[in-house]
């Protein structure tokens, strides 16, 4: 597959061999990976270690890479800040700035290592980064999965939400509401989804619900539709209904696979409220 990046990559490095500021370039994501490997969707994710990060973050060098047509900046990991890139023809550019010294930091912290753990290439260095990337970064991928006290609060937590999400569509507030069941009890359920599948099948479950339609059970996929709500009264109560269930039939088989205590007091009050609320 042609590299549609090519032109920016070799761009950057023009810059980077005549800017003694530049100090390193690393490519991570999709174009470095063996698995699930760069598409024609795929962004250019990158790490840049630069002397003066407000170049890159405020300045123009995005705009000499490109035909820049959108671009703003967020915080990122390990305190840096991200400069996002949106050129002509779509080419979606992402670039972590770092100072030298954040960039050293992040790695021996083990920070760089969670987003260069699936792969990531050295395009330029002259702070020799490439040894200590090589030092500190393993290419095993594991998942952190939730102790019993976590998994515990997680359970609680998403109950209180529940009732929660259930008062807010009976007083009308139908925004809030869908926020919290589509949003916030989302993550939670994303949460119990990947240790269910981690612990049921040692499967990969990636990040944020990405491929999750690649790693997610039958079971799951087929549940997963009726669980999001249209901006509607009754089908928030039914998306509602259909995360509750989903939730509490993954969280009951980890806590069985796992050996944990099931807060059976928290998700049955939950479910006699919500019949109380809505006779479901």
């Amino acid at each position: 597959m042609q590299d549609r990046y090519a032109e920016i990559k070799a761009r950057i490095l023009e810059l980077a061999n005549v800017d003694e500021g530049i100090k390193a370039v690393i490519a991570i994501g999709s174009s470095t990976r063996s698995e699930v490997k760069a598409d024609e969707y795929s962004d250019l994710d990158l790490i840049i270690a630069a002397e003066d990060t407000e170049k890159w973050l405020y300045g123009d060098i995005p705009e000499r890479l490109g035909d820049m047509r959108i671009s703003f900046v967020e915080p990122t990991l390990g305190g840096g800040k991200e400069r996002r890139v949106l050129y002509k023809n779509a080419l979606d550019v992402d670039m972590i700035v770092f100072t030298p010294e954040q960039l050293i930091a992040a790695t021996k912290e083990g920070v760089a290592g969670w987003v260069c753990n699936r792969g990531y290439a050295v395009l330029y260095d002259s702070m020799s980064i490439g040894e200590l990337l090589s030092e500190h970064v393993s290419h095993e991928v594991r998942y952190n999965g939730l102790s019993e006290s976590e998994y515990i609060n997680l359970v609680n937590d998403f109950c209180f939400h529940v009732v929660w999400a259930g008062k807010k569509i009976l007083r009308g507030e139908l925004w809030t509401a869908k926020m919290c069941i589509d949003a916030y009890l989302k993550n939670h359920l994303l949460k119990m989804l990947e240790m269910y599948t981690v612990s049921k099948y040692a499967s990969d479950v990636w990040h944020d619900g990405r491929f999750l339609d690649r790693w997610a059970d039958e079971g799951i996929k087929a549940a997963l539709p009726k669980c999001f709500a249209h901006y509607d009264r009754a089908d928030m109560i039914a998306a509602l209904c259909e995360t509750k269930s989903l939730f509490s039939q993954t969280a009951r088989e980890v806590a069985d696979i796992k050996g944990y205590a099931y807060p059976e007091v928290a998700v049955t009050y939950a479910d006699d409220v919500f019949e109380e609320y809505f006779g479901k």
